[in-house]
């Protein structure tokens, strides 16, 4: 099967979640598949470092839109704001250019921001050849975010999500009823899909690499490490540093003199301003396995997520026990026994922190919990015969240029 896949950022190197699920889904595709990819990036990024796996990798570039089209789009214009920020002509040309030669089976999409080329991959391939077969992986339920961000969110924003939160429900509808197969990253969400009107959505989890034969703390840094990675070009990351760092980390610092709070992923270093004494900004890293190596323990104090917390994942994966917002955690098992430790507030948050890093029996045995609870459901090897079970089971095309 020849598919072509398009994300709207690049997937290597993976500096945050939706580039390490969007990486690995397509190497495990690509392990049967020729898979081609057209990702759109920002002018003056370097070449993606492809694995050599994959197919054509076709690199578009193009600069954001400016803030008055996107206040216009979104107010008056009708578009979610989401679909503006990643909207590019030159992607769209250069994917209907492409569906045009008629030798793709299949048009993977990543995300709800590249609705357009849902409706192109429908409409461009040639009269003469069946259409390509459209899989919508969804990652999170943008509209959900949106509703919860009003909730969290004071005027204008709260106005602004709700607005979003309206235009992005409709948007993702039309998603849901119109592809051949949507994907879920979490049971949740796979609900979600189905009152959108998706036909029978699967579940796909989000896939991690799995290195280590049993978690340890070889490699640890040499006082308490406390690691908080996220992508902070994404507003509900930055709610939740402000949150970690003036409500949690004084108290943890006080406990712990000796402790450090390392703070890595796109952007972070843009929280300078905010940031409590005895942090580290680390900016984006290259490496980010070996950011949770090196760390203690890992938090997600996120309070508005949706499909899972790949922050969460990866501190597993590596061994590592995570303090988890009880708000934002979703998409994931709540019960004992897998590496996670769920605080409501920040007394409950300091309290976790606090025994994980001062108890090496309860952090330890945290950390075999979550490593055996992600090598089990999560492995990259786990999940990527999953996805190429839900390819072979796709509907057979239809006539090329029929819209539904």
């Amino acid at each position: 099967m020849n598919i072509l896949a398009i994300t709207s950022t690049s997937p290597w190197p993976a500096t945050h979640g939706a580039a390490i699920r969007n990486g690995l889904l397509l190497e495990a595709l690509a392990s049967e598949h020729r898979v081609d990819l057209v990702t759109l990036d920002r002018p003056g990024a370097p070449p993606v470092p492809a694995p050599s796996c994959m197919g054509r990798i076709i690199q578009v570039r193009a600069a954001p839109p400016k803030p008055w089209r996107r206040l216009l789009g979104g107010w008056r214009g009708g578009v979610p704001d989401l679909l503006i920020r990643h909207g590019s002509r030159i992607l769209r040309g250069r994917v209907q250019m492409l569906l045009s030669d008629g030798e793709y089976h299949a048009v993977h999409v990543a995300q709800a921001q590249l609705a357009p080329l849902i409706h192109d991959a429908w409409t461009a391939a040639p009269r003469t050849c069946e259409r390509p077969r459209v899989v919508y992986d969804a990652h999170n339920i943008e509209w959900m975010l949106q509703r919860m961000l009003a909730g969290t969110s004071t005027s204008p924003r709260a106005w602004w999500a709700r607005r979003q939160a309206g235009l992005l429900r409709q948007v993702e509808a039309w998603i849901a009823q119109t592809v051949d197969l949507a994907v879920a990253s979490s049971p949740d969400d796979r609900a979600g899909l189905a009152a959108l009107g998706a036909k029978a959505p699967t579940y796909i989890p989000h896939p991690v690499r799995t290195g280590k034969a049993k978690p340890g703390t070889d490699g640890r840094a040499e006082h308490p490490r406390v690691l908080f990675a996220a992508n902070f070009a994404y507003r509900p990351n930055i709610m939740a540093a402000e949150w970690l760092f003036g409500r949690v980390w004084p108290t943890v610092a006080r406990r712990i003199p000796s402790a450090e709070l390392r703070v890595v992923g796109p952007r972070s270093e843009g929280l300078h301003p905010i940031a409590p004494v005895g942090s580290i900004l680390g900016g984006t890293v290259d490496d980010i396995d070996r950011e949770y190596e090196r760390c203690w323990l890992a938090v997600s104090p996120t309070s508005v997520a949706a499909g899972a917390p790949y922050k969460v994942l990866s501190a597993l994966a590596a061994g590592r026990p995570v303090v988890a917002r009880a708000q934002g955690y979703v998409g994931l098992p709540t019960r004992d026994g897998i590496g996670v430790a769920l605080a409501s507030g920040p007394d409950e948050f300091v309290e976790e922190v606090t025994t994980l890093a001062t108890d090496p029996a309860v952090c330890a045995q945290a950390a075999e919990a979550g490593f055996a609870f992600v090598k089990s459901e999560h492995a990259a090897a786990v999940v990527g015969q999953q996805v190429l079970d839900a390819y072979a089971g796709l509907p057979e095309p239809a006539a090329a240029g029929a819209v539904r």
